[in-house]
């Protein structure tokens, strides 16, 4: 039989051991990089599919009305549709000027008038909600002096008075009401419907600014409590970062595995 020396005998094993730990850490070489591709693969699935969702969405207004469903809406003039489940969803049009109001009409008679503030950007949702009093600004270039409106909104044929002083009668849903913006502020409207023998007591809002009206509801039901108020939506990422990062880790692992 033949035998192999000590140092013959240790020196292959010692070769046997490192050719097994180099194969070791080859294997684990390669199994970090191929998870590099797949967490790169799957960083490409999520960011792909939202920029193309984002590059096709120019933002939505989303109308609220908590006063009854079916009541329309119109944006500057132009109908949009009507209220269902409380809310309206209305798509930008990036190629038109931006909506500078929109009103909410029930048959013949106006119900509400709000003012957009806001534009969407892409991908981007923009909440309307109902408020108890709109302030309107006089239009650009419109000549100001120290008059002012109120805008009523109440049920035709009332009759208002505004501390105590009778200003006329609600037709098509509105009273207009002009004011000094250089007195005092009025404090309170009552209104009065003689058929229906019934009277209600409301207070004021602030005084317009000059030129500008301040609209009035008194029936229109506000959001009914704050925690139906939605967060704003924030637009669409592109693909910026999160994907060209990807790309660069899926092109890093491919080189090396080639070389392997």
């Amino acid at each position: 039989m033949h035998l192999l020396s000590g140092d013959r005998f240790y020196g292959r094993r010692k070769r046997a051991y490192e050719t097994t730990a180099a194969s070791a850490r080859r294997a684990g070489t390669d199994m970090r990089a191929a998870a590099v591709c797949l967490a790169c693969l799957l960083l490409l699935a999520a960011a792909l599919p939202a920029a193309a969702a984002g590059e096709d969405d120019a933002g939505r207004y989303v109308v609220h009305w908590f006063n009854g469903d079916g009541a329309e809406v119109y944006f500057d003039g132009e109908y949009e549709g009507a209220i269902a489940e409380t809310e309206l969803t209305v798509a930008a049009d990036p190629a038109a000027p931006p909506a500078r109001e929109y009103t909410v009409w029930r048959g013949e008679r106006l119900l509400y008038t709000g003012f957009i503030t806001k534009t969407p950007a892409a991908g981007e949702t923009v909440h309307l909600f109902p408020q108890r009093y709109q302030v309107e600004q006089p239009a650009p270039g419109a000549g100001v002096n120290e008059t002012g409106w109120y805008l009523i909104y109440r049920s035709d044929g009332e009759e208002v008075s505004i501390d105590d002083t009778f200003v006329g009668v609600v037709e098509g849903g509105t009273l207009r009401v002009a004011v000094n913006t250089t007195l005092p502020s009025p404090e309170e409207f009552v209104c009065r419907n003689k058929e229906r023998g019934t009277m209600s007591r409301h207070q004021l809002p602030p005084l317009p600014p000059p030129g500008g009206t301040v609209h009035v509801y008194t029936s229109v039901q506000p959001a009914p409590y704050a925690s139906s108020l939605p967060v704003e939506t924030s637009p669409t990422p592109l693909p910026g970062f999160g994907a060209a990062a990807a790309a660069a880790g899926l092109l890093i692992a491919a080189s090396y595995l080639g070389k392997r």
